[in-house]
């Protein structure tokens, strides 16, 4: 994702990453796959692309979360574009951040760090946790780096945004959905006015008072729940989410550089991302013909084990209910053709 932003803005792009799937290696000047974004690995990376490229700026997407010590690296070796590393460490010191929320009366579930009475209806959340990760029941008791949170029914939501630090600019709100019930992992979202007006502008304040006090840099999403009554904060992410995909006639990685959005092209298209996961354990073939709104390609031959992503899929219409059908069909094709 990132690589494409940067590359239809005509940087030279060069991507260290995990998975260094087919069509990032296309966009890429050089990929250099990595077993982990821990320190050592990362600034093993660096050095020898050192050696080719001279490398001065650095974006960074999903994943470094639980690797602080590298994300302080690369602040202090590189021009870090996005939030720096102290912004991370307010946000990870849960107590003082939720008494913060309350100070700016925006409402979150009851979270708390001890043990309820009752575990029914409570959720563990990894302070880490990235796109729903780790998150689950507290059948069992949270451990170091977690805490508790009171499970809320309703849809879940985000809105896209862009800070300069002080000033906030909302790009577009969306619906989101996990893989199942039990299974709290991201699986989609697609741009839908999911919150009616007044609760739009209550986030839209919540954002405000967050960036200014925070000085949030960049692109970045507020997560939400909604109730069909009340809307709760859920989580903001500080580096560019899955939901810039939906937005392709905009240039947002000049926005995230500058904290600034472009002038806005209206595009009144209706787009969603899904993630398709592996049924079961399987080999790719060895040549497989991809659909054109496929990405996150693995390479052939890759062995995908059970609950890991096979792909990405797009898709686009003119009504969320024509795009939800497109998204859905293309989830079978996946699964009936490359799968078989």
């Amino acid at each position: 994702m990132l690589a494409e932003l940067a590359g239809k803005a005509h940087y030279k792009v060069i991507v260290i990453d995990l998975f260094a799937d087919q069509d990032t290696r296309a966009m890429a000047e050089q990929v250099f796959q990595v077993s982990s974004l821990a320190l050592s690995e990362v600034r093993k990376a660096i050095a020898l692309l050192s050696l080719n490229f001279e490398l001065r700026r650095v974006v960074y997407g999903s994943g470094l979360e639980g690797h602080q010590d590298t994300l302080l690296w690369l602040a202090k070796t590189f021009q870090l574009v996005g939030n720096k590393p102290e912004i991370f460490e307010r946000f990870r010191d849960k107590k003082t951040f939720f008494r913060q929320l309350d100070e700016f009366s925006i409402q979150y579930p009851e979270s708390r760090f001890s043990p309820p009475e009752d575990t029914n209806r409570w959720l563990v959340k990894p302070i880490d946790h990235v796109g729903g990760i780790g998150i689950r029941e507290s059948r069992q008791d949270a451990e170091a780096g977690e805490y508790y949170q009171r499970f809320c029914l309703g849809q879940v939501g985000s809105v896209l945004f862009c800070a300069d630090g002080q000033q906030v600019q909302l790009i577009g709100f969306h619906r989101q959905w996990s893989i199942n019930q039990d299974n709290f992992t991201f699986a989609g979202i697609i741009r839908d006015q999911l919150l009616p007006e007044i609760e739009q502008d209550r986030v839209a304040d919540w954002l405000q008072q967050l960036v200014s006090y925070y000085h949030l840099q960049g692109l970045g999403s507020l997560d939400f729940i909604w109730d069909e009554r009340r809307c709760y904060f859920l989580e903001v992410n500080l580096r560019p989410p899955a939901s810039v995909m939906l937005y392709p006639e905009l240039d947002l990685i000049s926005a995230h550089i500058s904290g600034q959005l472009p002038t806005q092209i209206k595009d009144s298209s209706i787009r969603a991302m899904q993630i398709v996961y592996m049924p079961q354990d399987y080999q790719l073939k060895s040549l497989v013909q991809w659909p054109e709104w496929s990405f996150d390609r693995p390479e052939n031959n890759a062995c995908i084990q059970a609950g890991q992503p096979i792909c990405s899929i797009m898709a686009h219409g003119k009504t969320v209910q024509q795009t939800l059908v497109q998204l859905l069909d293309r989830q079978k094709t996946i699964e009936n053709t490359i799968l078989n």
